[in-house]
């Protein structure tokens, strides 16, 4: 009859890295799932003015955004647009009743640019503006 001793056991103590991995990627799935994604309009070429007063501007399904950039170039959906083909949107918003719409102008853009994209807005009764400004919370 042959003892055995404990020195002598040869025991496995690797962990199962299959299950782990399940884990993981059920984690990661879980994890974007219940993450809501708020995708802003943004074009990262705009540098909006800084400003302390203000008020935050709601996430709206049917939002427009005009972004002007330093150069007068306006960007909707990513896209660069003409005066012309900006106005030909507006003109398809105006039909479908949408009467809203923000401006984020660039800083280092001409006023007069601004103004352009503005009474064209307004041209198509898209008078409910929103002039986007990046908000600096002053410390007390």
């Amino acid at each position: 009859m042959s003892r055995r001793t404990r020195w002598e056991e040869t025991e496995d103590f690797s962990i199962p890295q299959t299950p782990l991995i399940d884990i993981i990627f059920i984690l990661i799935i879980f994890f974007l799932v219940s993450t809501t994604f708020y995708t802003e309009e943004r074009d990262l070429k705009v540098k909006l003015p800084d400003g302390t007063e203000g008020n935050l501007i709601e996430k709206q399904d049917k939002h427009f955004v005009i972004n002007v950039r330093g150069n007068g170039i306006s960007v909707v959906n990513n896209e660069v647009l003409s005066l012309d083909a900006l106005e030909k949107q507006l003109i398809e918003r105006e039909k479908a009743g949408q009467h809203q719409a923000e401006i984020r102008g660039d800083t280092e853009t001409p006023h007069g640019k601004i103004m352009a994209v503005m009474n064209l807005c307004k041209k198509h009764n898209i008078g409910n503006l929103a002039i986007t400004q990046r908000i600096i919370r002053q410390q007390q």
